[in-house]
């Protein structure tokens, strides 16, 4: 038990050392004027009528040129009255345009389909998309769609969950700076893994080259994964790390959404990683070994069990510290502990729920 603990934890802390490593290594970003062909906005929109108009707002307040402009809202079978907040919207702005879906499609997964029958209506030469619950910055287009023209590259956003001062909203802004900080390094290493669909952008021919949805069309979610991990197989990918491009998402509203949602984004790791990218399965792998063990060892009073999660302490807070000042986000003391200290029991039940794949989705 004492030898599989140290090979245990010295896979783990090279695996996070290697993610510090790569943070270092991302490029730093560039300011360059260019002339950029159109650029389509694409959001797929589900009973969104508290969220949307604040993100329509920060929309249509965008530094880039206007004509340079078309924003494109898939209203996935809304019940509710986002409909209308896009019509009224588009009375004052044309450049926003609404497609209506009415039904579900039979041969693939609701939001894929939306996604799709936007970006096939896009007059766009880049795509840029987000979730209709984010906010964005004004800068947001003109720098994502400048750094694909520049570099010919899929480019992956940061996410920030922003919302109350409240210990549940902290814990997802810590919770989701780990995905992103680990994300982030991974791509200064050269492994393209994935991103969040909240912030992307890449050319539509690309969509296009890897035939759209239609490989992944009966997966529920990982129309991201897909993407870079698809689109990185054709040209670069890069993670854009200039704050004028973060994005803020709200925290989800109560620990039920919290755990279905996770369960979700661990889903994808069977089709993802474990079917397709052997790199990517086993960087998960890694982490969910070593976090099961952790109670086993310290029920059992493994030797040395104090010195690895001491060791694990530190570079997770090194990890945490360094993803939080690269990507600006605020992180409390207090609720890192208590994230920390649970990971050993949230890490382990996430992955195996997520292999089940028990969680509910909007249909």
């Amino acid at each position: 038990m004492g030898g599989f603990l140290v090979f245990g934890t010295g896979f783990y802390l090279v695996f996070v050392i290697i993610i510090i490593i790569g943070l270092f290594r991302l490029p730093s970003p560039e300011h360059s004027e260019i002339d950029l062909p159109k650029v389509s906005i694409i959001i797929a929109a589900r009973n969104e009528e508290k969220n949307l108009p604040r993100l329509l707002d920060d929309l249509v307040q965008q530094t880039i040129p206007i004509e340079k402009l078309e924003i494109i809202i898939a209203n996935d079978r809304s019940t509710d009255n986002t409909e209308n907040i896009v019509k009224d919207f588009i009375s004052k702005y044309p450049f926003i345009r609404l497609i209506n879906i009415s039904d579900l499609s039979n041969h693939m997964a609701p939001k894929k389909h939306a996604l799709a029958q936007a970006i096939n209506a896009s007059q766009g030469e880049i795509i840029v998309s987000t979730d209709a619950d984010c906010r964005v910055p004004k800068t947001w287009i003109l720098n994502m769609a400048t750094s694909v023209q520049n570099s010919d590259t899929i480019m992956v956003g940061y996410s920030k969950v922003s919302g109350q001062n409240y210990f549940f909203h902290q814990y997802q802004t810590i919770d989701f700076l780990a995905l992103m900080t680990t994300n982030a390094g991974a791509f200064g290493m050269g492994f393209n893994w994935g991103g969040s669909g909240q912030n992307l952008a890449y050319r539509k021919k690309d969509f296009e080259t890897i035939g759209g949805f239609e490989p992944v069309k009966d997966q529920i979610s990982g129309d991201d994964l897909y993407l870079v991990q698809n689109i990185s197989k054709l040209k670069p990918a890069v993670f854009n790390v200039d704050p004028e491009s973060f994005v803020t998402t709200l925290p989800m509203k109560s620990l039920i959404d919290f755990i279905n949602q996770r369960i979700r984004w661990s889903s994808n790791s069977k089709t993802f990683a474990l079917e397709t990218n052997v790199v990517f399965f086993f960087s998960l792998l890694i982490p969910f070994l070593f976090h099961f063990f952790i109670p086993i060892a310290i029920f059992l009073q493994v030797r040395g069990i104090i010195l690895a999660i001491l060791l694990k302490f530190i570079l997770d807070g090194l990890a945490i510290f360094l993803g939080g000042k690269l990507f600006r986000t605020a992180v409390n003391p207090f609720v890192f502990m208590f994230w920390f200290c649970i990971q050993p029991l949230y890490i382990p039940f996430i992955g195996i729920a997520g292999l089940v794949g028990k969680y509910s989705w909007k249909t």
